[in-house]
C-alpha cells in the first residue's frame, strides 16, 4: 500500500514527467528510424533489381574475344613462411598462363628479393613477365606501394589487380575486358559472393570451378581481391594510398573517392574464388584513420587537392 502510495506521488513530479516526456520521444525516434531503414531496404533492392535487369540488357547476346594485350595482371606480393600461401602462389600464375594471360606483373614489397625464383619458374608461361622490388626495410607490407608501382610500369591501358590466392574464371577476366572497352572504369569480376578452394590439389588437376562446393559466403564489404581498372581513371582519382600499411581497408577507401569522382564501376553477377589459407586479420589504427579522413572530404574539388601532391601520383603523372 505504501509502495503504491509513494508511486503516485513519484508520478506527479516535474522530474517524473520530464523523464517520461524523453521516453516517448525516444521511443518514437526509434520507430520512425524503424520505419526508415525498412523504407531504405526497400529502396536497396530496387536498386539492386533494376541494376541486375539493366545488366541483362546490356550484356545481352555481346560477342566477346579475350585480347588480352591491352591487360596487365598486377599481383601485389610479399613472401611468408607459410606453406600454403605459397602453393597458392604456384597455383595462380599456372592458372593465369593456362587462361592465356600475356602481359604479367609481380611486384614485391619486402625485405629480400624473391626475383630469381619467380624468373626461373614462370617466366617461360608469358610474353611479358616481370618482376619488380621495393624494400620494405622491416616495415609492414604496404599493398599499396605494390600495386602503384606495377601500374607505373605498365604499358596496356587497362590492369587487374589479382590477390595471390583469389581466382576468377576465364569468362569473367573476358566480359570485364568487354566492358572496359565499352568505357567502364572499374569492373568487379563477382558480386560480393566468395567460395573458398580447399581441395588445392584436386582444383589443380582441370581447374575446374564447378566442382568447388564450399558453401558461397556474402561479403558485402568485399571491394578487391580481383579488381579491372581502366588505368588513366585510377591515376586520376589518386591510386592506391600508400598512407596505409599492413592489412584492411584500402580497397574499400579507394572505391570512396572512385564514387566521388563518378567513375563508371559494374560488377559482374558471379563467384570469386579464394585458396584458402589462415590469416590474421589485423586492421592497423592509422588504416582507420585514413579512411575516415577519405570519407570527410564531400566534393571532387577537395579530394583533388588532397591528392594532387601524394608522390606516387606525381611520379605516375610524369611518366604517362
Amino acid at each position: 500500500m505504501i509502495k503504491k502510495i509513494f508511486k503516485n506521488q513519484i508520478k506527479k513530479t516535474g522530474t517524473y514527467q520530464v523523464l517520461k516526456l524523453k521516453k516517448d520521444n525516444l521511443e518514437n525516434q526509434v520507430e520512425n528510424l524503424k520505419e526508415r531503414i525498412s523504407n531504405l531496404e526497400m529502396v536497396i533492392n530496387n536498386l539492386k533489381a533494376e541494376t541486375k535487369s539493366l545488366k541483362e540488357i546490356y550484356l545481352n547476346d555481346v560477342q566477346i574475344s579475350s585480347d588480352y594485350s591491352k591487360l596487365t595482371v598486377i599481383i601485389p606480393y610479399r613472401k611468408t613462411n607459410d606453406p600454403e600461401r605459397e602453393e597458392n602462389v604456384d597455383i595462380t600464375l599456372s592458372y593465369l598462363s593456362k587462361c592465356g594471360i600475356t602481359n604479367l606483373i609481380i611486384s614485391e614489397h619486402a625485405d629480400e628479393p624473391s626475383t630469381n625464383y619467380f624468373v626461373e619458374n614462370y617466366e617461360h608461361l608469358f610474353d611479358s613477365f616481370k618482376v619488380i622490388f621495393s624494400r620494405a626495410s622491416e616495415n609492414l607490407f604496404n599493398k599499396a606501394h605494390a600495386i602503384n608501382q606495377g601500374v607505373i610500369i605498365s604499358k596496356t591501358p587497362y590492369f587487374v589487380i589479382m590477390d595471390i590466392d583469389c581466382l576468377t574464371e576465364k569468362k569473367n577476366m573476358n566480359m570485364a575486358l568487354y566492358l572496359l572497352d565499352k568505357g567502364f572504369e572499374v569492373v568487379h569480376p563477382f558480386n560480393r559472393l566468395i567460395k573458398d578452394i580447399i581441395d588445392k590439389k584436386g582444383f589443380k588437376k582441370e581447374y575446374d570451378f564447378q566442382k568447388v562446393d564450399s558453401p558461397p559466403q556474402c561479403r558485402d564489404w568485399a571491394d578487391g581481391g580481383i579488381v579491372f581498372w581502366n588505368k588513366s581513371g585510377f591515376i586520376d582519382i589518386g591510386m592506391k594510398n600508400e598512407y596505409f600499411s599492413g592489412w584492411g581497408g584500402e580497397d574499400n577507401e579507394i572505391l570512396i573517392r572512385a564514387n566521388l569522382c563518378q567513375l563508371k564501376q559494374v560488377r559482374i553477377d558471379d563467384t570469386l574464388y579464394h585458396l584458402y589459407h589462415g590469416r590474421p586479420q589485423i586492421r592497423t589504427k592509422n588504416n582507420v584513420e585514413q579512411a575516415k579522413k577519405i570519407e570527410r572530404i564531400k566534393t571532387r574539388e577537395d579530394l583533388s587537392n588532397e591528392i594532387k601532391d601524394w608522390p606516387w601520383v606525381v611520379e605516375a603523372k610524369m611518366k604517362l
